[in-house]
């Protein structure tokens, strides 16, 4: 008898299964999980604004070390700031306020304060106006000066990122109210804050305490109540968390998931106990996926989202042939492409299902970390803070070196007697490198990151913990700091961690998967969405044990967190055109993408379809699209040998529009694509073929490689990019 395999899955969280990892930050209420292993602009400011201390403490901290001037801050209870000595202090404050103002009327004329301080804060704002901001930040008094971060944004800034809000209408509670989605992860934690609107106890949870999940044997009696990591509540919350307030962290203000109105059902396939868990390193099995695919269309789920991934099994693969067949049902699934890039076909099941949306991770500009100021005027700079001590107390006036090696993975050369070490990331584990930079009386690590945009949450490996901070800053921002070495001095604060908002949006991250797929050569992922550094709803057990959680919120990354943005957008997408088929909303998501995503490297360029798919998601575009096409992309597949290559593939075109659409058709790339008809009308509900032709002769025409491009159809003004691909290889002959 044929052996069939059996599967293990592990979530496509990065860290992989590194969900009950991760630091506190501000009490604990923000853990983050992040990576240990190896592989800019200034970051949370606007430039037009900056930020000026004035050396006397504030009315709410004033301790009374001025003769004559009492005390202003409270011994207990509130400030006064009626009373005598609170009057007579901001008398003083006003004074040097003044001198200020006069200050900078004659010596940075174009700049102008825009707000003053001195209850909780001894300064003032000014609007540069192309004012040098050295020159209008130094003036009496002054102990510092910085940009102004100008924004306090959460999970908004990846909700406006893809464009859900313009969805919402006005009315984010409802946005996708009509719509089912089933979460097959690790379990929801229902009764977390972010869940209120749902109802006490309402997310049904599909549990079949049996043979079905995790390698639970029958009749199996679990002596513990139901894991509920922290993964699947993470995601549950970016796919449809309440309107919610945060406040007292580092992050504050009003966060949501993409669709807050939706119904989720919880399939907790990795309940805690049972074979997958224990002896594979906390994976479900194929058959723990498939069951709870079909018992998701048994209950008429609309939207199944699988933020898991596992190795391909073959050009059959089971788990991506059932979540085929689910499709097929009427359900949209939305599924990881995989944490295994940036290497060549390394998309996993059951992203790699031929109609499943397989989701790549890009990145959300926003990180929470700790000012890194160096002297001289060179800047201040965001660092991301991970598993390793923060800079609290902070470093001051600090000398700061590069060493040898410069990635920090051997014995360091250099002796660093209260030195910042700045280090490279890459090639070994942050653990080592801190190690290797305490070992040589090193005071502090500033890790440089080696890709392409904000600085991420460095893991701790494991064995002892480094007893010096450390701290990762961007790759942009490294660079500017290194050429000051030797030359100026640092300070590293990290008493008040808080959230930096960046411009490095969309670039692709470099753990998302490629394609093509394994076996079948598909043209994956279909789409992006924020995947690196996304706040979303955590709980952690409390010293209690089980029963005793403590709920939070959390930064993760991994293509676990792009697949519940694209699912929250399928579902306001079906809450908007409920008479949408999975394929429509698959090709309104895929041909509509925005085509802004770049390279890992440098940020930089295209990193082409094998990497972003059709692009980052794109709501307004997708909800608003005139056609809608299937397949969503061409896949030519594999073409080996010096035969010669010739194909056809046809598309399905189908008007969602409500009214006659007259399009163009041409074909970008290398010329070996075509497309007939090259214009064509689809009446109102109604639809018509495209007919693509592959003619890339033999090796003396087209040599072997990747050729891609779009069959680009454009219709009253909305344009829509269909990526094709196929992969040429001559098998080594002439």
């Amino acid at each position: 008898m044929k052996r069939v395999p059996v599967l293990t899955f592990s979530i496509a969280l990065f860290l992989l299964f590194g969900i009950l990892a991760g630091s506190a930050i501000a009490g604990g209420i923000v853990t983050i999980n992040h990576d240990t292993t190896e592989e800019g602009s200034q970051s949370g400011v606007n430039t037009e604004y900056i930020m000026v201390r004035i050396q006397d403490p504030p009315l709410a901290s004033y301790e009374g070390s001025i003769h004559g001037l009492k005390q202003t801050k409270p011994e207990e209870g509130k400030l006064i700031l009626t009373s005598t000595a609170a009057q007579a202090y901001s008398r003083r404050l006003d004074d040097a306020h003044a001198s200020y103002r006069s200050w900078l009327a004659r010596n940075a004329r174009d700049a102008q304060i825009v707000r003053e301080f001195s209850v909780t804060f001894n300064g003032m704002a000014i609007k540069l106006n192309g004012s040098n901001p050295r020159r209008a930040g130094g003036g009496p008094g002054a102990t510092a000066w910085a940009f102004s971060s100008l924004y306090k944004p959460t999970m908004n800034v990846s909700t406006s990122l893809i464009g859900a809000e313009i969805l919402w209408d006005g009315n984010p509670e409802g946005a996708g109210k009509n719509i089912d989605v089933a979460i097959i992860d690790t379990g929801i934690q229902d009764a977390h804050p972010f869940f209120d609107c749902k109802g006490s106890g309402d997310i049904p949870m599909i549990d079949h305490h049996g043979p079905y999940f995790s390698g639970v044997a029958p009749g199996a009696i679990n002596p513990f109540p139901t894991i509920i990591f922290d993964h699947g509540t993470h995601v549950a919350g970016t796919v449809g968390g309440c309107v919610f307030v945060l406040a007292g962290g580092p992050v504050t203000g009003t966060i949501s998931g993409v669709a807050p109105g939706v119904t989720l059902h919880d399939f907790n396939v990795f309940p805690g106990i049972g074979a997958g868990l224990v002896a594979f390193g906390g994976s479900a099995f194929s058959h723990d996926i498939v069951a709870a695919i079909e018992d998701a269309v048994i209950e008429g789920i609309d939207v199944i989202n699988m933020s898991i991934g596992g190795g391909v099994q073959g050009p059959h693969d089971f788990t991506a042939e059932a979540s085929d067949a689910a499709v097929d049902a009427g359900v949209v699934v939305v599924a990881a492409a995989g944490n295994s890039g940036p290497g060549d076909s390394t998309v996993q099941s059951p992203g790699s299902g031929e109609n499943v949306i397989a989701a790549g991770a890009s990145t959300n500009p926003h990180f929470i970390g700790i000012p890194v100021t160096v002297s001289g005027g060179v800047g201040t700079f965001g660092a991301a803070l991970g598993d390793f001590l923060n800079f609290d107390p902070p470093v001051f006036v600090a000398s700061f070196q590069t060493t040898t090696p410069e990635n920090g993975c051997s014995a360091i050369a250099e002796n660093l007697s209260g030195v910042i070490a700045v280090i490279d990331r890459g090639a070994c584990a942050f653990t080592t490198k801190i190690l290797n930079a305490e070992a040589a009386d090193a005071v502090g690590v500033l890790v440089v990151n080696n890709v392409a945009g904000d600085p991420v949450a460095m893991g701790h490996s494991g064995g002892a913990l480094p007893g010096i901070p450390a701290a990762m800053v961007g790759k942009t921002d490294g660079a500017i700091i290194k050429a000051s070495a030797g030359i100026e001095t640092v300070d590293v604060d990290g008493t008040a961690p808080s959230e930096f908002v960046t411009d490095n949006a969309d670039i692709i991250a470099g753990f998302s998967s490629r394609g093509p797929t394994p076996f079948t050569y598909l043209a994956k992922p279909d789409v992006t969405g924020p995947g690196v550094n996304v706040y979303s709803s955590v709980f952690s057990f409390g010293p209690g044990g089980f029963g005793d959680v403590s709920f939070g919120f959390a930064m993760f990354q991994g293509t676990s967190m792009a697949t519940p943005h694209v699912a929250g957008s399928a579902a306001l997408l079906l809450d908007g055109h409920p008479d949408w088929t999975p394929a429509d909303v698959r090709s309104a998501l895929v041909n509509t993408a925005a085509r802004t995503v770049t390279d890992h490297v440098n940020g930089a360029v295209d990193p082409g379809v094998l990497a972003r798919g059709g692009g980052r998601i794109s709501l307004v575009n997708a909800s608003n699209t005139p056609l809608t096409i299937s397949p969503s992309s061409a896949s030519f597949g594999l073409r080996s040998g010096n035969k010669n290559v010739s194909a056809t593939l046809d598309l399905a075109v189908r008007n969602v529009s409500g009214s006659e659409q007259m399009c163009s058709v041409t074909v970008t790339g290398p010329g070996i694509v075509t497309a007939l008809p090259v214009s064509v009308s689809v009446p109102e509900d109604g639809s018509a073929t495209l007919t693509l032709s592959l003619e890339a002769g033999r090796t003396s025409q087209t040599a072997s490689g990747d050729y891609d491009g779009d069959v680009v159809i454009i219709c009253s003004g909305s344009t829509l990019l269909v990526p094709w691909f196929v992969r040429i290889d001559r098998l080594a002959k002439p």
